[in-house]
Formats: C-alpha cells, structure tokens, sequence
C-alpha cells in the first residue's frame, strides 16, 4: 500500500511489470458506498451484491430472510455446507452445479487467488458434491433465470432472478429476484 495505489492502478502495473494481475493479494473485496445501497433500495424483493469469491457483500432484509444470509457470508460456502440450502431450494442439485460452475469460471480467471483457492479446497473437503463434480469442469456465467423456493413465511414460491454487473468491477454481480408472476385466467 506504500504507493496507494487504487486497485486498477495496481492491477495495470502488475499487468505492465509482465504479471497477469495481483493473485497474489489476498485483501478483502470492497464495495463502494453508492453499489451496498442498491439492495436496499429495491426492497421488498430480495437482493444481493457477490464478489468473485461468492462472498456476500451487501444484501438487504428479504434477502437475508429468504436465504439465510446473515453477513458476512459465502453462497457457495451456504450452498454445500448449510442444509438450510437444501431446505430453501427445492432445485437444491441443479442450482449446486450452475453455481460450482460459475464457481470454476470466477477460478480460472483468477487461478492463483489465494482465497478463491482456500475456497474451492474447503469445498471439496465439505462436500462430496463438490468433489464429484469440480473435476467435470463446468463452467457458467451469471444469468437470468427462474428459481422455485421455499419461503420461510410463505412456503413455496416461484421467483426470477436478474444478474447485473457492476461497471467499475465486473466480477461484482448485483443480484435482484422478483416474484413470479401468475398468468390471467
């Protein structure tokens, strides 16, 4: 930190002293002030901002109660270490592999992170999913989509899901999920 740099200044001079970035840095990812709020601002639907690692790093009161998420937390982490995670998506399966794959994408962009590394190694001891399936080498992007969940309240519902991308920090997604809603009869 001697030069103060910010981190696309740091990650420019890693890139012109002929290294692919700083892996080796092994800081917590921040998040400005103006990204934290959006969660809250779309509430009462439930939303979170990730970092690459799946560490939450902002969400909002529906979203921790629909999910569990008290901060700070890690959604793979939540997803093949928590059984509350099983409780809460009824497509426990399909939901673990698209997340381990977008898990394995974030990894080989950034192969040598040291926490990204910790990550995936407590997850291959904890789970014996995730040992089963990391070797497949899926791989996936964050998407749109529909998830069906259990409410803590409510019961089983059907929600989409937006991903967004913050422009300054695109490994940082903001992720905003809305009830389904039922077709006129």
């Amino acid at each position: 930190m001697a030069l103060r740099l910010t981190g696309h200044e740091r990650e420019h001079l890693f890139h012109l002293a002929g290294n692919g970035g700083a892996e080796d840095f092994d800081e917590p990812e921040r998040l400005a002030a103006g990204v934290a709020a959006v969660p809250s601002l779309v509430e009462p639907n439930p939303a979170y901002v990730t970092g690459f690692c799946y560490d939450v790093l902002s969400r909002n009161t529906a979203a921790a109660e629909l999910f569990g998420i008290a901060a700070p937390s890690n959604l793979a982490r939540w997803m093949f270490t928590d059984p509350g995670a099983r409780v809460v998506l009824v497509d426990w399966e399909r939901e673990a592999q698209g997340l381990l794959a977008r898990l394995r994408a974030s990894a080989g962009r950034h192969p040598s992170h040291p926490r990204l590394t910790r990550l995936v190694e407590e997850l291959q001891t904890a789970s014996p999913e995730v040992r089963s399936w990391w070797p497949r080498y899926d791989i996936q992007v964050s998407h749109a989509g529909t998830k069906r969940l259990r409410h803590p309240r409510r019961g089983p519902i059907t929600m989409t899901h937006t991903a967004f991308h913050v422009a300054e920090h695109p490994e940082q997604t903001l992720v905003i999920y809305s009830e389904q809603a039922t077709a006129a009869t």
